[in-house]
């Protein structure tokens, strides 16, 4: 298949994947579980040790039993596949660890296996989750994830539309503070929508995929979410020719938890490799 479609639903789903987590990981309120339920469709089907559940309805209540955990689920193997047209098939691995309100301490290695319902113009829903352990971990020392989960989700989302922005650029809108500041490397910063809109109708690609590596998030006293990343970037110029670039960025992301998505405050790009014609 195709890199550049493979690439995009690549982001498509651990967009919604790594959403799945953040619900578990913050203390519950309504916005939080409309957000968990906004990324499942009506008919899921969620089958664990404790039984299968199929719909949405009684999902909140199923969360109470939650209620007071500290829950953390680091997220160490994913493989996206193109089932066909409609469905993507999401294959992972996770260190889920927790503390329950009697201070007792669980971990567990977790396979998931699901299924996303592909939509036009629009995140994927899905429609199976299968859990299942794979093994315990004796003497487990806890770590939050959210930081990292909630981060991750952001940045997928983020290269997915920057990677069709001719159909998806008002997306951004969702992602980007009232105030923010993008110090591109190749333009003067850009600190308003219409500057970046313009930006945007710049790019002179037919396609593009970006490949994050060395990622690192760390959670700052106000709330802010603070994002290291280097990206690998392919694209074919609109003569054709296929083209790479390396880039570092630093983010500062504004972190309202009731928010689908954290919003970019402040970006620094620096080209590590120039974007040039692959040789």
């Amino acid at each position: 298949m195709d890199q550049f479609i493979q690439t995009k639903d690549n982001h498509l789903a651990l967009t919604q994947y790594y959403r799945w987590y953040q619900v578990y990981e913050v203390p519950f309120n309504k916005a939080r579980i409309s957000n968990q339920l906004d990324i499942l469709a009506d008919d899921i089907e969620i089958s664990s040790q404790a039984g299968t559940t199929k719909g949405k309805d009684g999902l909140e209540e199923r969360l109470m039993m939650y209620e007071g955990w500290q829950n953390a689920h680091h997220v160490q193997h994913t493989q996206v596949k193109r089932l066909d047209n409609n469905n993507l098939s999401l294959e992972a691995d996770i260190l889920y660890q927790n503390i329950r309100p009697d201070e007792s301490r669980y971990s567990y290695t977790i396979h998931y296996s699901t299924i996303l319902k592909l939509r036009d113009n629009d995140l994927p829903l899905f429609t199976e989750v299968k859990l299942e352990p794979t093994g315990s971990i004796a003497n487990p020392q806890f770590s939050a994830a959210y930081g990292e989960n909630r981060a991750k989700s952001f940045m997928h989302y983020w290269l997915y539309l920057m990677e069709t922005a001719s159909v998806n650029g008002d997306k951004f809108d969702e992602l980007l503070t009232d105030q923010f500041e993008l110090d591109l490397s190749t333009t003067s910063k850009i600190v308003n929508m219409d500057q970046f809109k313009q930006w945007l109708a710049t790019i002179q690609v037919k396609d593009s995929a970006h490949y994050p590596k060395n990622f690192s998030v760390r959670e700052n006293n106000d709330q802010t979410l603070h994002v290291s990343v280097d990206f690998e970037w392919e694209g074919i110029s609109v003569n054709d020719n296929p083209m790479i670039a390396e880039t570092h960025h630093e983010w500062i992301l504004e972190n309202n938890l009731d928010g689908r998505f954290p919003r970019m405050k402040t970006m620094k790009v620096t080209q590590t490799i120039p974007f040039q014609t692959k040789e």
